[in-house]
């Protein structure tokens, strides 16, 4: 099929790739010069593990192409099927700006001859509806099939989904999705757009209160007597919970789910509709970054001005170079009107951005140099250098009292113990004091 992705983002870069993978013949769709630009060299825009590869495999195929204007690229071999994959960011209110999806639809419904449209962006309840009455003409040919993609394994999750979630008032359109998708095991769920709409906002809200549970609960997890690492694995361990999305840390501060949840809101408060469980985990997710500066006041008194602190990574997570709600963004201008200096380390992350990102903060190229005389670290991004770091050494480099504090609770209390340092994680993560029954069995020495 002759495919036509509008929006090089995240999504639409990984669904170009993929769906030129499966063989369909695939032009991706930019108005960015310079992403389109990087896209044409063969660069991927986006950070994603796997897809730089597959991109250049896929482009020597021929099956992936980019251009600028779908017009006119329609004009030379039209497309059977354009997906508009473009960034519905919130505005001032943290409502969803639908303005670059209202664009993209009304450039795909001008096409002659017309194509099957598949929205992918996610927008509220009832926008599909509301952006069909300026265009009658494509009802019959449109489907409403949000994506569901996890940073770092995005490829994955295109080519096998958990479940396909389509939206339409046609059947015409779910025929040409299962040719376009090829044979997909996973259950498909075939409903209104409204509905379809809803399932995306509803999946996202969910994983957002599942980590603020997790952090609530971490919160009282602080006695010693308490371990948050054992109290989710035991959680965990019940299907009906399950381990994903349980890990407690600085709030979920990826691309999708600050956004989402307070679109959905905003879209439920001008219905005049409460969402209290909504609105806690939003405001549990805007306090967490908070409690590394209660940390470190409680270890290094009231007043942080005078120290030198290290953060230790920029990013939400490794594998994702977006920073649009990653803690660090709202965590390091609060150390740096606070603190007597502040410096930034993070591998993937250019130090002129690091400037521009972290204006009065002092960007490092090397771990040891940015712990070297602080009084304190702050770990925010699972950087496999951090987690394997040689620990004794960055803490004598540190300057008394050589705090650490743990955001992404990914280092192991156990392998810091003994140090001269000391740790602070989200919840009380300091190993189980467990002693055996008196006359119990030793266990028996291995071989």
């Amino acid at each position: 099929m002759r495919v036509a992705i509008v929006g090089q983002g995240y999504v639409g870069v990984t669904g170009a790739v993929a769906l030129a993978r499966q063989g369909h013949h695939v032009t991706g769709i930019e108005r960015d010069p310079a992403r389109l630009a990087a896209l044409e060299a063969g660069r991927t825009p986006v950070s994603e593990p796997g897809l730089q590869q597959e991109l250049s495999l896929a482009r020597e195929t021929g099956r992936l192409a980019f251009a600028s204007d779908l017009a006119h690229t329609h004009l030379r071999e039209p497309f059977q099927v354009a997906l508009i994959t473009v960034g519905t960011p919130p505005d001032g209110s943290g409502a969803a700006d639908l303005s670059q999806v209202t664009a993209a639809l009304a450039e795909v419904a001008a096409l002659l001859p017309p194509p099957a449209v598949v929205l992918k962006s996610t927008v509220p309840p009832g926008t599909s509806a509301r952006l069909l009455q300026a265009h009658p003409q494509m009802r019959d040919r449109y489907a409403y099939n949000p994506e569901f993609l996890n940073q770092g394994s995005a490829l994955d999750d295109w080519t096998t989904p958990s479940r396909t979630v389509v939206g339409l008032w046609s059947q015409e359109p779910l025929a040409l999705l299962q040719q376009l998708y090829g044979e997909l095991t996973c259950p498909w769920v075939v409903t209104t757009p409204d509905t379809a709409e809803m399932i995306k906002y509803a999946s996202n809200a969910f994983l957002a209160m599942k980590i603020s549970f997790a952090n609530e609960v971490a919160r009282l997890c602080a006695a010693p007597d308490l371990n948050i690492d054992k109290v989710m694995q035991g959680a965990g361990c019940d299907p009906r919970i399950g381990h994903a999305f349980l890990q407690p840390g600085l709030g979920f501060g990826d691309s999708c789910l600050p956004k989402d949840t307070a679109a959905l809101a905003h879209w439920a408060a001008g219905r005049g509709v409460e969402t209290p469980l909504l609105d806690a985990a939003i405001a549990v997710n805007r306090a967490q970054p908070g409690l590394v500066r209660d940390m470190l006041r409680e270890e290094l008194g009231e007043q942080l001005a005078g120290c030198e602190i290290a953060v230790l990574g920029a990013r939400y997570e490794p594998w994702s170079d977006d920073m649009r709600a990653a803690p660090s963004r709202a965590l390091v201008p609060r150390l740096v009107a606070e603190a007597g200096a502040v410096r930034v380390w993070d591998p993937a992350t250019d130090p002129e951005d690091l400037r521009r990102l972290f204006p009065g903060a002092e960007p490092c190229q090397e771990l040891r140099t940015a712990v070297r005389g602080a009084r304190a670290a702050v770990v925010l991004t699972e950087w496999p250098e951090v987690i394997e770091a040689d620990w004794s050494l960055l803490a004598a480099a540190m300057a008394p009292p050589a705090v650490v504090v743990d955001g992404k609770n990914c280092l192991l209390p156990e392998r810091l113990a003994g140090l001269p340092l000391t740790y602070r994680g989200v919840g009380n993560r300091l190993p189980d004091r467990v002693t055996a029954p008196a006359g119990a069995p030793r266990p028996a020495a291995s071989a």
